[in-house]
This record gives structure tokens, C-alpha cells and sequence, in this order.
């Protein structure tokens, strides 16, 4: 279950983010995951809410917003979405494009409260 490793990577990311802007209180983490790394919100989700307690991200909730494979072929250079998990070209048949979108994850924003009012 690799959910687990990468919510404690964005724990820590959002954690020092929240510390480097005097975030006292994190409420809310939005988060982009590519299709590609083959996640499941609901794991996520679930390790999320398990690895936040004791942290600024205590109460906050999760957005997951998914990002679909986009690849484009070496040799035509068409671009395009695969419907399954043949990722032939559908224009040229090449087995061996380039992966130019869904393989990254990361925080899209943060909000939170730093307790001063």
C-alpha cells in the first residue's frame, strides 16, 4: 500500500509549508495525484485522515483531484489519452511513448488559519 508513504510525503511537505508561512492550523489540503501512479482516493483517504492526527493538518480535509495519463508518441508525436492500459499509438501503433502528464503527485494548495485574529 503504497497510499502510506505518500501521504506521510505530503504531510511533511504541508507541514514545513504551514510552518515557513506561520500556518498554525491547517483546514484543508488539495492535493493532484496522475492516474498513472495508480493510487486509490479511497487508501489515501484513509491513510490521510489516520496520519494526520498529532500534526497543524489535525482536522483539515482532503480534496483528491485526479490527473489522466496524457502521452505522446516518439515517432508521429500525436498526443493522447489511453481509454485502458494499452498505451500503443493509436495513430502509428508505436508500444513506446512518452509519458508527458499523470506520473506526478503533488500539493496543489493548502488553507489554514494562523490564529492571530
Amino acid at each position: 500500500m503504497h497510499e502510506i508513504a505518500m501521504v506521510e510525503d505530503v504531510l511533511r511537505i504541508v507541514e514545513e509549508v504551514a510552518r515557513d508561512n506561520g500556518i498554525s492550523r491547517i483546514d484543508q489540503v488539495n492535493v493532484v495525484i496522475g492516474e498513472y501512479l495508480m493510487v486509490k482516493p479511497s487508501l489515501f483517504e484513509f491513510a490521510f485522515m489516520a496520519a494526520r492526527e498529532g500534526t497543524r493538518a489535525a482536522g483539515a480535509g482532503l480534496t483528491i483531484e485526479t490527473e489522466q495519463v496524457e502521452l505522446e508518441c516518439p515517432g508521429c508525436h500525436h498526443r493522447y489519452s489511453p481509454r485502458k492500459i494499452n498505451y500503443n499509438c493509436p495513430r502509428c501503433g508505436n508500444p513506446n511513448p512518452l509519458i508527458t502528464k499523470g506520473k506526478e503527485m503533488f500539493v496543489k494548495s493548502i488553507e489554514g488559519d494562523d490564529n492571530t485574529g
